[in-house]
């Protein structure tokens, strides 16, 4: 009898186990925004029934997810009587109050329909990593199948970069990359570093930590993004420098924080002087005649920089898109290609600054981490998502990368040596 039991209570331990693998790899895969150009969405009305009812449940689940994670969590709460670590939720969730409250005030009273998907999806997300980082075993139980996740990802992308022909197995279209765009491939690249990073640390993996890593430079060098691959160099400079490893670990994020700020007052200086200064046009002209990208960049970001200066303190609110740079002499919209631009014109310094606090707490809880390491791991990845975010942003999802991270790094670094909260 006590043998059936426990030959039960194992049937059922592994079969609940499997459930919960399951649900993770559907949300990672539905629900995170740094996935959010997956290529799944172009196998959409392609005429083959085995696709359409594919991406009809894909669709479908997208949708219930938007229920069932916050029901769920609720539930979660009830069970532990609302004694549960929120991390930096709370000031996140402040955040997206008040590009409400700017977009409402800016918009003459008018609800901004853009702020239910800018806000919603990203604050599911980290609903749920809030759940699933809450302990040791859900710490090790989300590492392990979300690397999975994006270590599949990372393989299929680097086959259909080299062969890009396989997509006409499937549809005529044919996108450069499997994963986003090549512009904000580097957002899904460095959360998936991250995942595989707390694999290796929690559950030893270090074969499948060095199988990612392996592959995400690979897919650096084939996507050949300038700002992923900026961010990829910060990344390899902090896991294979031990003297670099231990200034980061001995340095606040705060003042990570603060040198990407000056990069984007730099940069934002560097633009007004090119196209108001002789001075300046003569220094960068060459430059930017082979930059072409950057370029472009220098006239988002001049005429962005006058747009903000008309209305500086609350920003124009949230528009109907994110793009909202006319080009001159052109028909083709923008967004800022720059996190603190992007949010100083839909937030204003009220709503960006507010962003800026949110960083330094997390870089308060960093600090008071016991585990140094760990904590530089995590200021190093949210320094590089900071780099990478000065000429690439997911516009609609702006800090979401970024927030994301920075929850789960307050989850994490305040577990005691047992695995408890603190």
């Amino acid at each position: 009898m006590t043998t059936e039991l426990a030959k039960h209570t194992s049937v059922w331990g592994i079969l609940k186990e499997a459930g919960i693998c399951l649900f993770i790899v559907a949300v990672l895969l539905t629900m995170d925004r740094c996935l959010e150009n997956l290529y799944f969405f172009f196998l959409y009305d392609t005429g083959k029934r085995a696709f359409d009812l594919f991406m009809s449940l894909y669709l479908h689940a997208h949708r219930w997810f938007t229920v069932l994670i916050p029901a769920v969590f609720l539930l979660w709460l009830w069970q532990n009587r609302f004694r549960i670590r929120l991390g930096v939720l709370l000031p996140i969730c402040g955040i997206y109050l008040l590009y409400l409250v700017t977009s409402l005030r800016s918009n003459g009273g008018t609800f901004p329909s853009r702020w239910v998907n800018t806000t919603l999806y990203p604050i599911l997300m980290i609903l749920f990593v809030t759940m699933m980082c809450s302990t040791e075993k859900g710490i090790r139980r989300f590492c392990r199948v979300g690397c999975d996740v994006y270590l599949v990802l990372m393989l299929l992308n680097t086959v259909f970069a080299v062969f890009p022909q396989l997509y006409h197995l499937f549809t005529d279209w044919e996108p450069d990359f499997l994963i986003s765009a090549d512009n904000l491939t580097g957002f899904p690249l460095l959360f998936g570093a991250v995942l595989a990073l707390l694999d290796h640390k929690f559950n030893r993996n270090r074969v499948r930590c060095i199988l990612y890593l392996i592959l995400f430079y690979v897919n650096q060098i084939l996507i050949h993004n300038t700002s992923s691959l900026i961010a990829g160099a910060i990344l390899a400079a902090y896991l294979l420098f031990p003297r670099i490893r231990e200034w980061v670990e001995k340095k606040p994020l705060s003042l990570f924080v603060m040198l990407s700020c000056l990069l984007c007052i730099f940069l934002c200086t560097c633009s007004w002087f090119y196209f108001h200064t002789d001075f300046g046009f003569r220094l960068m002209d060459h430059l930017l005649d082979l930059l072409k990208s950057l370029y472009i960049r220098f006239i988002i970001w001049n005429g962005v920089l006058e747009l903000i200066a008309r209305k500086p303190f609350l920003g124009y609110g949230l528009g109907e898109k994110a793009e909202f740079f006319l080009r001159p002499k052109t028909s083709l919209s923008y967004n800022a290609h720059n996190a603190y631009l992007q949010t100083l014109y839909e937030g204003g310094l009220v709503t960006t600054c507010s962003v800026i606090a949110v960083l330094v707490f997390t870089s308060g809880i960093l600090k008071k981490c016991r585990d140094k390491a760990l904590a530089g791991m995590f200021t190093i990845v949210i320094f590089a998502e900071l780099i990478m975010m000065q000429s690439s942003i997911t516009s609609w999802f702006t800090w979401y990368p970024v927030f994301l991270i920075a929850q789960i790094a307050a989850l994490v670094c305040t577990l005691s040596p047992e695995g408890d909260a603190l």
